[in-house]
């Protein structure tokens, strides 16, 4: 069975809720169901992409009048927009943007009312097959505000995460909200280095 891990981790630009949920099944089939929209119904809620505005700054620099200046411009940081993203809550919907997307191995969004979100995946050896270690986080500019999210939030990602793993087919370790809610009122803080440095020991 899998079991999700969270804690809070503080870097030097600021303090993220991570949860960790490791997933008996390798990374290609963990993206392809993280980023399709009608799964993503089942442990979240469905979502559009809409990368037009990016795709018409790409077109501006792509005609034969576009000189090596213009596109050195619209590649930088402020040139492109991102994607943006929705996602369809029934009654309300999630309105946010992709900040950066990197087939299997990461995607980051902003999103309304929750900031910096991540999920990324990293590859794990098992002696019966591949293995995936997702890992969520939620982005906060202090410990401070990265409790107060954790504890506001964390459960729901939690709970949403859990879900994730059933919709590949994995049993997970039940977990009821009053046992969430303690869990993530409490978390321990890592310093950056250390969580470093027992990524690399793994």
């Amino acid at each position: 069975m899998t079991a999700t891990s969270p804690r809070l981790v503080n870097w030097e630009n600021g303090t993220d809720l991570v949860i960790e949920l490791p997933l008996a099944v390798d990374a290609a089939t963990v993206w392809a169901r993280l980023i399709d929209s009608e799964t993503a119904g089942s442990w979240f809620a469905s979502f559009t992409v809409d990368d037009a505005a990016a795709e018409a700054d790409s077109v501006e620099t792509s005609g034969d009048e576009a000189t090596d200046a213009d596109a050195d411009e619209t590649s930088g940081a402020g040139g492109n927009s991102n994607p943006a993203i929705t996602f369809d809550l029934g009654e309300t919907q999630l309105h946010g943007e992709i900040l950066s997307c990197e087939v299997e191995d990461h995607v980051l969004v902003e999103l309304e009312d929750f900031g910096v979100l991540g999920m990324q995946l990293l590859g794990l050896e098992l002696t019966d097959g591949d293995a995936t270690l997702l890992v969520f986080t939620q982005s906060a500019p202090d410990v401070e505000s990265a409790r107060l999210k954790a504890a506001d939030f964390g459960p729901m990602w939690d709970t949403h995460l859990r879900l994730f793993a059933r919709v590949l087919g994995l049993e997970v370790v039940e977990a009821g909200e009053s046992e969430l809610l303690a869990l993530y009122a409490d978390l321990e803080l890592e310093d950056s280095q250390d969580a470093e440095s027992g990524a690399n020991e793994a």
